[in-house]
């Protein structure tokens, strides 16, 4: 049983890296083409309409786009944070409609562009009956919903991005996951090698996150730096790269290392999280296997021989447990008495005198 864990352990603990990875490079994909902020732009647009560029322009939005990024947002005015909260959103669109002024709130509302965003804000407006504070609960629960479902989207599409980065890393570290199990499946040395590895990381590591999408570029860079350090220590045990005589192989060769390196694009869109859980639960599986102490089957312990039952007589009963063992008198045949001697013949014996 071990030795399965020890392959489960080890196969389990590389896909874990190779995800770690795979977070690290889209993480800096992300911060090189603010794909959180461009989402984020896609969805306020959606929300604001022709609003957008007065939101965009607010100081209080220009501060947060400094403070997320200076360069990036001296260079265009357009230039969005990766997250808005609620407050902040709600306190700008009211300061926008200013909301402090019923007939200048449905004025402005009015004059909008027909449209989403003007039939949204002209229904909070109904529903709040001119009162700013519930027209500002209203607005602050129509964000919330707006951005749970945008953050699901933005999840779904993430996975694409994780699949497509995994496989390309999958194919420039030749990564398979079939070629991985045959290596560690047939190396003793390389299972125990990868088990106390993981073994370290889990014990120094308390918890492992999915890949952060607010990261700057400089901070990305180095999280990308560690996780290939981690590959470069078992690249070598289990020969990860290409050599020059695998392309020479011939049509089922390539098929298996294409599935190979699918699996491995697949497995890391489960996330780092899900691969280190379950390393940990492999780990205390282990652990728990190896201080069992192995018992060996016992000799049978020896049974008297049954008593051999007598059926007793009908006339006689039975009796009691204490009388099983008999006397040796029992079994010893009393002496033949001695043969009596032929009366005499009538008349011929003598009187007794």
């Amino acid at each position: 049983m071990l030795a399965t864990l020890n392959i489960v352990i080890g196969l389990v603990f590389v896909l874990l890296l190779f995800s770690l990875l795979t977070s690290t490079v889209m993480e800096v994909i992300a911060a090189m083409l603010s794909l959180r902020a461009k989402h984020l732009r896609y969805t306020l647009e959606n929300m604001l309409g022709e609003k957008m560029d007065d939101f965009v322009r607010h100081p209080i939005f220009r501060q947060l786009s400094y403070a997320t990024n200076h360069r990036r947002a001296r260079l265009s005015p357009y230039y969005l944070p990766g997250h808005v909260n609620k407050n902040t959103f709600v306190t700008i669109v009211q300061d926008i409609l200013d909301a402090g002024d019923l007939e200048s709130m449905q004025a402005k509302i009015q004059g909008m562009e027909e449209g989403e965003p003007k039939r949204m804000l002209q229904y909070l407006l109904r529903q709040s009956g001119g009162d700013p504070a519930a027209f500002r609960a209203g607005a602050e629960r129509w964000f919330d919903d707006v951005m749970d479902r945008a953050s699901d989207w933005y999840k779904r599409n993430l996975k694409w991005w994780l699949f497509g980065v995994g496989l390309v890393l999958a194919a420039i570290f030749n990564a398979d996951t079939i070629h991985i199990y045959q290596n560690i499946s047939s190396n003793a040395t390389v299972q125990d090698f990868l088990v106390e590895m993981a073994t370290k990381f889990e014990a120094k590591t308390d918890t492992v996150k999915g890949p952060e999408m607010n990261l700057s570029i400089d901070q990305a860079i180095a999280r990308m730096d560690t996780a290939l350090q981690r590959i470069e220590y078992i690249r070598s045990p289990l020969g990860l790269g290409w050599t020059s005589g695998e392309t020479d192989k011939n049509l089922p060769w390539w098929l298996v290392k294409l599935a190979g390196l699918l699996l491995t694009g697949i497995a890391v869109t489960f996330g780092a999280p899900f691969w280190f859980d379950l390393l940990r639960k492999m780990l205390a599986l282990r652990g728990g296997a190896a201080e069992k102490p192995a018992e060996q089957p016992s000799a049978p312990t020896a049974l008297p021989p049954p008593a051999k039952a007598t059926a007793p007589k009908a006339d006689t009963p039975a009796k009691p447990e204490t009388a099983h063992v008999k006397p040796e008198t029992t079994h010893v045949k009393p002496e033949t008495p001695p043969a009596k001697p032929d009366a005499p013949a009538p008349g011929k014996h003598k009187p007794v005198g």
